[in-house]
């Protein structure tokens, strides 16, 4: 009996790692075939996203800036922010169906081409003395439009253009450079505001903008996209992407709970402030201090997931970044009025940490989703991702003022170490880490043919 049993046990194990082994060879035959010159294309690609992305911060802000400065108003500054993300959040299903659609290379240079050109007439307008709040809602809506059209069909290209064993590095790589606008764009804007103008900021966006459709256009970018007849029709290509997720039940699990953590972190990341005025008495530098922290740590820890990239097993990354985050934000809440060194530590701390969150995250998608079907499904997560924010704010909003600032860092943080732990431990998640750290291995290098000079014959190069 016991020699049976064993014997049985081993069969069960020789079954899970050849499933393991066809996921990745299906995975391969599903990838289109990489280029050999695909870190000239990443860095021809990210040069013009980086002049995008940067004036478009810039001229963003320099938005928020003239809406303070014209109405003072608490009310009217969260509609700017709504306007800046609800557009996104409810169109980037339907930008997904076009990624997944059309070629990828012609929807990107579409995106950026539309933001620069709306970012032109409204320079124009306000040149010609129209300025009013209400055109800077509609530039940060038009903004919004735009990226929901743009980031699905960026995230969905990735997996086309680099090896997977990379695509952590990349993510991160382009995680960091929105982290860095995050940083600049706020001074660069408003220094700008201030010194040339506001039109001028959207002439330099417009700008950008071009930058950015330039480079796309240059870059070799394969044309892979869903060919089949339900991809012609809209509706049914949306019902495909939601039936693509809801039959992976490991990822849609993962998705669920990721959204409650955001939903908490978004939350709380607006709760920094008025945490340093109200728990540690602090003035406006103290608080520029605890977010300087935070920017440049987070640098920091890019930095070392870029070098290292992250290991086979991201989703267990991932869990292990979620779980440190919240135990960082109980302590936080537990300190004391006299600690402020220690929350601007804190602070810092966390930068690192949550660094290895989203990368890895992105990552699992872009291994796990078929690539023709990556635009949808990328879509649909960043709708979950650009409404988990507004849905944390209002509750953060609402439940600070019953349980105070510091109370509610402890609460939050608690919800966010336990999503932490319910990535790491729910055995269809463990599964799923398991079945994407099967998938690393590449598709085939495109060879490049080099003659050589003595003796004029032909010898396969590959990167």
């Amino acid at each position: 009996m016991s020699e049976y049993l064993e014997h049985a046990e081993k069969a069960e194990i020789f079954s899970a790692q050849q499933k393991e082994q066809n996921l990745a060879i299906a995975a391969q035959a599903q990838a289109p075939e990489l280029s050999h010159n695909w870190k000239r294309i990443i860095v021809t690609i990210w040069i013009g996203q980086a002049f995008s992305i940067l004036t478009a911060y810039s001229s963003m802000y320099a938005g928020v800036w003239y809406v303070t400065e014209t109405t003072d108003s608490a009310f009217m500054l969260a509609v700017a922010s709504l306007c800046s993300m609800l557009p996104q959040g409810l169109l980037s299903p339907i930008g997904g169906v076009i990624a997944d659609r059309f070629n990828r290379k012609y929807v990107l240079m579409a995106a950026d081409a539309f933001v620069g050109a709306m970012a032109l007439i409204m320079g124009m307008i306000i040149m010609m003395g129209h300025v009013s709040v209400e055109l800077v809602l509609i530039m940060s809506a038009l903004r919004s439009v735009g990226q929901a059209f743009h980031i699905p069909a960026m995230e969905s290209t990735m997996p086309l253009l680099v090896p997977k064993r990379h695509l952590v590095r990349i993510n991160t790589l382009n995680q960091s450079l929105w982290s860095l606008a995050l940083i600049v764009g706020p001074v660069f804007g408003i220094f700008l505001y201030t010194v040339i103008g506001f039109q001028m900021v959207l002439f330099l966006n417009a700008l950008g903008c071009a930058a950015a459709v330039l480079t796309i256009a240059t870059a070799k970018i394969p044309d892979f996209h869903d060919t089949s007849d339900e991809a012609r029709h809209p509706i049914k290509s949306l019902k495909a992407g939601f039936a693509t997720l809801n039959a992976d039940r490991g990822l849609l699990v993962m998705a669920g709970i990721v959204m409650v953590v955001i939903s908490m972190y978004a939350g709380i990341n607006s709760l920094f402030p008025l945490m340093t005025y109200d728990q540690f008495n602090g003035d406006g530098y103290m608080a520029s201090t605890v977010e300087a922290a935070y920017g440049v740590t987070s640098l920091v820890g890019m930095g070392i997931l870029f070098v290292w990239g992250g290991g086979r097993r991201l989703l267990r990354l991932v869990a292990l970044s979620g779980f440190g985050a919240g135990v960082i934000l109980v302590l936080t809440g537990l300190l004391t009025p006299d600690m402020f060194v220690f929350f601007v530590i804190l602070t810092g701390v966390s930068g690192v940490v949550e660094a290895f969150f989203n990368g890895p995250l992105l990552a699992v998608f872009q291994k796990r989703v078929p690539p023709e079907k990556m635009g949808r499904v990328m879509g649909l997560f960043t709708t979950v991702t650009a409404l988990s924010s507004p849905i944390g704010l209002a509750l953060a909003g609402t439940c600070a003022e019953f349980t105070g600032v510091a109370n509610w860092f402890v609460i939050a943080g608690v919800a966010v170490s336990i999503g932490g732990i319910l990535l790491g431990t729910l055995p269809i998640l463990r599964k799923l880490d398991k079945e994407v750290a099967a998938t690393f291995d590449d598709a085939k290098v495109v060879k490049r043919k080099v003659e050589l000079r003595s003796g004029g014959s032909n010898a396969a190069a590959k990167e």
